[in-house]
């Protein structure tokens, strides 16, 4: 590892292996990294916890032992090896990294996904176009989110996403899309996200995730899916409805 890849340092909120319960990798067993930190803070997130940095990470294996953030790159990659140690014929785990966001720790994600020596899949908010046309290309897969108005607050977020997908930094990977759904979403944002999906990243897989409560009720009535998913249909997208599994699952 370089000199400069082990100076940069960066909040960690946890290191696990279990089950990927959404997207593309749906339910491929994977090593998360999550990163602490974010500046969206859409209200239907599950890992809210993470927005703050914890003052330590736990050690997987040994939750008695735990490393003081910030954390170093070799730090990082020494606990995805704990997650997911080495086996002869076994092939390692792929790693997801997620947060948090990710893209706030542009220049350590970037020295991190170099230093692990396994695929990457990214997932971020794509919301950060200089980090993202860095750090992206680095990456096997990318698990972009679109954001809503209705759930972030943010007025300029379809123009942040629309300058994102026009700059060409998630087309050197396997991007696929990810919208969350609640009992806000309208069609007609879906409409206007899947004209930017349509117009920058035509045939793109797009997985539309009504917000999935533990032990609840279906996360959204047919009466009320059918029109997001008609939204996006007409635009020609490759829309494929599927619930947040990891809830159902109840893994993390």
């Amino acid at each position: 590892m370089s000199r400069s890849s082990s100076s940069v340092v960066a909040p960690l909120a946890e290191v696990f292996r279990s089950w990927q319960g959404e997207g593309l990798l749906l339910g491929r067993r994977m090593v998360f990294v999550r990163l602490a930190g974010c500046e969206v803070g859409c209200r239907y997130c599950d890992t809210a916890w993470a927005f703050r940095p914890p003052l330590s990470v736990a050690v997987p294996g040994r939750t008695s032992e735990r490393l003081d953030n910030p954390l170093t790159v070799e730090q990082v990659c020494q606990l995805v090896e704990a997650a997911d140690p080495a086996e002869p014929d076994v092939e390692p785990a792929p790693v997801a990294l997620t947060g948090g966001e990710p893209m706030e720790q542009p220049d350590f994600c970037a020295a991190l996904v170099e230093a692990l020596g396994r695929p990457v899949m990214l997932e971020t908010s794509g919301l950060h176009r200089e980090a993202l046309q860095r750090v992206a290309p680095l990456c096997r897969w990318i698990a972009c989110d679109i954001k809503l108005p209705s759930a972030t607050g943010l007025p300029d977020v379809l123009e942040r996403h629309a300058a994102v997908l026009a700059s060409g930094a998630l087309d050197k990977s396997e991007t696929f899309f990810k919208l969350i759904a609640d009992g806000d979403t309208t069609p007609a944002e879906l409409a206007r996200v899947a004209e930017l999906l349509a117009r920058h990243a035509p045939g793109r897989p797009v997985f539309l995730q009504p917000v999935t409560p533990l032990g609840g009720s279906p996360p959204l009535p047919r009466e009320r899916l059918d029109p997001l998913v008609d939204a996006l249909v007409r635009a020609g997208l490759d829309v494929r409805v599927v619930p947040q599994v990891h809830k159902l699952l109840r893994v993390r």
